[in-house]
């Protein structure tokens, strides 16, 4: 979704000629975010930052019980260094989402791509229902506490949840999401619309 955003922007806005770096790591954690964070972003003095992060804290590891307040506690300390180093910086805060998505004998039947995902291994998240249901409890908790985050330290905050939850109404879930969270580019394609919309409105 980062870049069809930047491809929009750099198209809309070719004369000034716009940068845009993409630092996140696949499987990374919020706290790994932290410790690089120096290096990877507030080096750079950017005038925007948008952060998606805190699900993978809870998907590896589903059966601790604080992974959720963790997530948030790092993700707060990200906020106080950023805007401590750059304080008149626009910090996008985006909201991590979820589907139950466990066609293993199938996994690529829905997808709309599904050449370019054989190469990835299928069902690394948890698929039993137990671990899904958890999953869902608490990255509902991030979803709650987060908007406070962004509120608290005057982010933007951009939800992706409801996007995904209504276009499963009408299409299988993997359609969108391939392994429960990795976006499929249709599901990369509304993630976009959605933080473009979100973002040009408050920036307006």
């Amino acid at each position: 979704y980062q870049q069809i955003v930047a491809s929009r922007l750099a198209a809309d806005n070719h004369k000034a000629m716009p940068k845009f770096i993409n630092k996140g790591i696949s499987g990374n954690k919020s706290f790994q975010i932290l410790k690089r964070w120096q290096e990877d972003c507030l080096q750079y003095k950017p005038t925007i930052i948008s952060l998606l992060c805190g699900v993978n804290d809870v998907l590896y590891n589903i059966d601790k019980t604080e992974t959720s307040k963790e997530a948030v506690e790092y993700i707060e300390e990200i906020l106080k260094t950023t805007f401590s180093a750059l304080p008149d910086v626009k910090f996008i805060l985006c909201e991590p989402f979820y589907l139950d998505v466990r066609n293993q004998d199938t996994p690529y039947e829905n997808i709309p791509h599904p050449k370019c995902e054989e190469d990835f291994h299928f069902g690394n998240n948890p698929l039993d229902i137990e671990k899904v249901e958890k999953a869902k409890k608490k990255i509902k908790m991030l979803q709650a506490d987060l908007p406070l985050l962004a509120e608290k330290y005057g982010c933007i905050y951009v939800p992706f949840q409801d996007v995904y939850d209504k276009a499963v109404e009408t299409t299988p879930a993997s359609y969108f999401i391939w392994d429960n969270v990795p976006p499929t580019m249709v599901g990369h394609r509304l993630m976009a619309d959605r933080w473009l919309e979100v973002v040009e409105k408050a920036l307006a």
